[in-house]
């Protein structure tokens, strides 16, 4: 698609955001036809913050579905001097699992939590609040995202406005020209690092408007976006996969400048879709919520389709023996190792800025975009008093051939789980277990295949392999989906 030429907004960093801000009619968010103004914007961080000022300042908890909210409660957090928590579900286990240390919630979301304070970020009532801005600090940690580590262990990942500010002029650098003054459509949540960057940070620091909502349908999202005179699609793998059977793609190609796609790989089927039919090659980002943006592609045909380039502040090389991705940037903070981060990546280098991969070498998996620690789960599981041991896997290898990802649980029941076992149908226990697992996980990441056993299948190291536990449900019947 053609561009007129780009004139941007001056890009202001994340840190002086509201201190300097723009006019105060400018536009920020769309929102069922009604537009947020930047004037809206600081008037009603002023009025959070000054909400949360008068409870303390400290960690809280930020939850939202609406993103012009999220927006809000953001800013009014760090400019209360204190810490935005973004927890990765609102599921019981898990707000039970963060409930410590924090000042408050802020969400428009119903929650039931104990002796915490919760506040609402809304539009402000007055237009007569003054508020003077300072200069956020740069190098405090401002951010907490919750995720699972690879030992099965959810941790907190700290950032700072630092990290933040240098990956959205990362992004802006790169594809600011593309963009021009498109308005940002998102498929994906702002609770995560991929949204947040995309559809809030982005957009704030250089001057472009953002749609106040997650659009999960197709045919929604096409609609909503051919009224506009431009747009940016942020989006994920399953969601752009979906969409060459739901809405025609050519309906993009006068409206959509561009598309990003992280989360996962992009297979090159979908990828050719969006090119054959809209004239849309998505880019692709890959990264993680502790390092960050990594590198990026754009699959079209040529010998290079599959090639990952790093991302000019990011150093990438390979650990040893594994040849495992490692990398380190000012987008993420890792005192150890001399600033490195070893991701769970399997590559080759092509040179010292560009490589191919070659799959995980860790055991942690992403479903519909979401990162799931296959041994948290099992950990989860095995801590019901019905549960001796489990195992989690996935059937098969991406690319999938089913739209949901293939992921199975192999389970051992204790001796109270087999006396209930009994009493209960193999049905009423996959149930239960489930409710069990949805305290602490996303409905969508759960089993979708469970085999109960006597023993797990061992090899003479005692090992249990992923082949014997593909091989134990392909040559007997799982006992329920």
């Amino acid at each position: 698609m053609q561009t007129e030429h780009y004139a941007p907004e001056a890009q202001i960093p994340l840190s002086r955001l509201l201190a300097e801000s723009r006019t105060p009619s400018t536009p920020l968010a769309q929102s069922n036809g009604h537009i947020f103004s930047w004037g809206d914007f600081r008037l009603d961080v002023a009025s959070l913050s000054s909400q949360i000022l008068e409870i303390g300042c400290g960690r809280w908890l930020l939850f939202t579905e609406d993103t012009y909210r999220f927006a809000v409660g953001l800013f009014a957090i760090w400019h209360a001097d204190s810490i935005a928590v973004l927890p990765p579900n609102l599921g019981q286990q898990t707000l039970k699992e963060l409930n410590h240390e924090l000042q408050g919630v802020v969400t428009d979301c119903k929650l039931e939590l104990d002796n915490v304070p919760l506040l609402y970020p809304k539009a402000a009532v007055t237009h007569a609040l003054h508020h003077d801005w300072e200069v956020l600090s740069r190098h405090q940690t401002k951010l907490e995202i919750f995720t699972s580590g690879t030992t099965g262990a959810r941790k907190a990942l700290k950032k700072t406005i630092a990290n933040l500010e240098s990956e959205v002029e990362e992004q802006e650098e790169v594809w600011g020209e593309k963009l021009a003054k498109s308005t940002v459509y998102s498929t994906v949540s702002h609770q995560h690092i991929y949204g947040l960057l995309f559809k809030v940070l982005w957009p704030l620091s250089a001057g472009r408007v953002f749609q106040h909502e997650t659009f999960f349908s197709p045919n929604v999202l096409v609609n909503k976006m051919i009224t506009d005179k431009s747009a940016c699609l942020v989006s994920g793998p399953a969601h752009l996969k979906r969409m060459p059977e739901l809405i025609n793609l050519s309906d993009l190609s006068s409206r959509c400048r561009i598309i990003f796609s992280s989360g996962g790989p992009l297979s090159a089927e979908t990828s050719s879709a969006f090119t054959e039919s809209a004239g849309l090659t998505p880019y692709e980002i890959l990264g993680s919520t502790e390092t960050g943006g990594i590198a990026w592609r754009q699959q079209s045909s040529g010998t290079d389709a599959d090639l990952w380039k790093a991302f000019r502040k990011v150093e990438v090389a390979l650990e040893a023996p594994e040849s495992l991705l490692k990398v380190r940037s000012p987008f993420f903070n890792e005192l150890e190792n001399d600033g490195w981060f070893v991701t769970g990546d399997i590559a080759e280098m092509a040179d010292d800025k560009s490589f191919l991969l070659k799959g995980r070498g860790d055991r942690v998996v992403k479903i519909e975009e979401k990162r799931l620690s296959l041994a948290d789960m099992e950990q989860r599981l095995e801590s019901h008093p019905m549960v001796e041991t489990v195992k989690i896997f996935l059937r098969e290898d991406p690319p999938f051939s089913q739209r949901r990802p293939p992921l199975a649980a192999v389970v051992v029941l204790s001796k109270s789980g087999k006396t209930k076992l009994h009493k209960m149908n193999i049905r009423k226990i996959i149930d239960e277990l489930k409710r069990y697992l949805a305290a602490s996980f996303d409905k969508i990441l759960l089993p979708r295949s469970w085999k109960f056993v006597d023993r797990l299948p061992e090899d003479a190291q005692g090992k249990t392999s992923l082949a014997d536990l593909r091989t134990l449900l392909t040559t007997q019947k799982a006992d329920s989906k």
